[in-house]
């Protein structure tokens, strides 16, 4: 199977049809019956090969200048121009063979026992997990056999967000499970080409002369093994083509597959085949990235480096907004390079932000929200961000506040462990409507130089609506067995007190109340 050539990513058009289409027909029946979006069995799937498809793009179609970047927005390449393009790279996208796709190049050297397929899947329980018997999120034997069209999805997601895996196992290019920020297109096509930089920033902070194809694609030499220890064992931008940011290859895999005499469904898309894949080979000490700022995650600056931003519980909502859509006010935090170049174009859009919450090598939650991309003139672009900000900081005062007085109910002052997050996340989610609306309604001002006021006060009342309907919804419907009414009452009084004090309006910059 080749990964150019053949037919196997599912995508879904905007008259409803689903089917399986090459890459390169990305721009097929662009005009009447547009490719909307990838629509895999799964999520995770869906996000990683919306990253090959720009990945792809990005590797073989890089624009030299803007106005060639333009030219493809303005007038899309047809298919069998994509279709030479990516050619270009076949020899490179193999699904079985010597040089195989994201496979080891020395296959002999990976001796461990055999795993089964579904240890490329990112939630499958570990080895430890499943010998103690604790598989009880996702159980074991749920996944035997997948066909070459999951599978390849499967090694790809995984290579991209390889978690930790024990001794040596090395985790993605980005970290295990990172945050990805996609911006969004009325079409596939344009989703991907609104992902794909110009040369000048694609290749910023790349060695030049690192043109080889194993620079570009590791698996068609020799693995760029980690056994050393650092820095010897580590891969830097020095070391590489920046294509290698896209099929980065942490893990050591070898695909094991099986041709039978009669078809067998594929445990994830129930498609017949007589080629399956039921297990694999690793070793570890792959290879070992560090020190990358991918150009489709945020970032946060730490010891004067940049780290990949990764979900946390709780979801990915408009409390991330500095960080996602704009940098931070300190200037710590900073949106993807492509949503950077993105908001330079000065239009609004959506952004697409996913990825897996991990702890360690355990998936705990899988995350993924759309937020819109507003254009805001250059000139009044720090007024406008500051006023966001504050609006996020209430929010996150008023948050805590829900919290503790949930705590304070049900608990008192009681010293407990417990996880309260479910109320924050409904809270941030009953607001996330009102925030959106008020940001529009701020991006209208700034440039104007008009008062914020009205709008911080609209909010601050917001806010408080939602911060007392989200403690009578838990507190006091029975969604707990132990209650006492009393504690219930002292504690919403208390978050009462708390929401009409001056800390919420100083952070909104609204003047404090005055008192007769």
């Amino acid at each position: 199977m080749n990964l150019i050539n053949d037919r196997w990513i599912a995508v879904r058009r905007a008259d409803g049809t689903a089917e399986p289409i090459a890459p390169w027909q990305l721009t097929e029946d662009l005009a009447q019956n547009p490719i909307l979006a990838v629509a895999s069995p799964r999520p995770d799937f869906d996000g990683a090969l919306t990253q090959f498809l720009i990945g792809l793009l990005q590797t073989t179609c890089t624009p030299k200048t803007e106005s060639d970047w333009w030219d493809w927005r303005e007038k899309p390449p047809a298919p069998e121009e994509l279709r030479s393009k990516f050619e270009t790279v076949a020899h490179a996208f193999e699904l079985d063979g010597e040089k195989a796709f994201m496979q080891d190049a020395s296959p002999s050297e990976l001796t461990s026992p055999p795993l089964g397929i579904a240890a490329l899947l990112m939630e499958a329980p570990g080895e430890q997990t499943t010998e103690q018997n604790k598989d009880h999120f996702v159980k074991r034997g749920k996944v035997e056999q997948l066909c070459s069209d999951c599978t390849a999805a499967a090694l790809f997601a995984l290579q991209t967000n390889a978690p930790s895996g024990g001794q040596g196992y090395r985790t993605g290019l980005r970290g295990g499970g990172p945050l990805t920020t996609v911006i969004l297109g009325r079409s596939l096509w344009e989703t991907c080409w609104l992902n794909v930089l110009e040369e000048v920033h694609y290749f910023a902070g790349f060695d030049h002369g690192r043109n080889a194809n194993a620079d570009r694609f590791p698996w068609l030499a020799k693995t760029r093994s980690s056994e050393a220890r650092p820095p010897a064992g580590t891969t830097t931008t020095g070391d590489m083509h920046p294509d290698q940011q896209f099929w980065a290859m942490p893990r050591r895999i070898r695909l094991m597959h099986d041709n039978l005499k009669a078809p067998i469904p594929c445990d994830l898309c129930g498609a017949q085949g007589q080629h399956v894949y039921r297990c694999f080979s690793t070793r570890n000490y792959g290879v070992n990235y560090e020190g990358f700022e991918h150009p489709l995650s945020p970032h946060y600056i730490k010891d004067d480096r940049p780290n990949p931003v990764h979900p946390q519980p709780g979801g990915i909502g408009y409390r991330h907004w500095l960080g996602l859509v704009e940098s931070s006010g300190d200037g710590q935090r900073k949106p993807a390079k492509v949503i950077e170049r993105f908001r330079t174009l000065r239009e609004d859009g959506r952004l697409w932000a996913f990825g897996y919450d991990m702890d360690n090598m355990k998936a705990r939650c899988w995350y993924d929200a759309n937020m819109p991309l507003l254009a805001v003139p250059e000139e009044a672009e720090p007024l406008f961000k500051a006023w966001v900000e504050r609006m996020v900081q209430a929010a996150n005062l008023t948050a805590y506040d829900v919290r503790q007085s949930m705590k304070s109910a049900l608990f008192g002052k009681a010293e407990v462990r417990g996880d309260l997050s479910f109320v924050t996340a409904h809270f941030w989610s009953a607001t996330e409507g009102a925030f959106y609306a008020r940001v529009q309604r701020l991006r209208d001002l700034a440039p104007m130089g008009q008062s914020e006021q009205e709008v911080m006060a609209s909010w601050l009342s917001e806010l408080r609506n939602h911060a007392l309907a989200t403690f009578d919804q838990y507190a006091q419907t029975g969604d707990f067995d132990a209650r006492d009414p009393r504690r219930i009452a002292l504690a919403r009084n208390g978050l009462s007190k708390a929401l009409g004090g001056k800390k919420l309006r100083e952070a909104l910059g609204l003047p404090s109340r005055k008192t007769s």
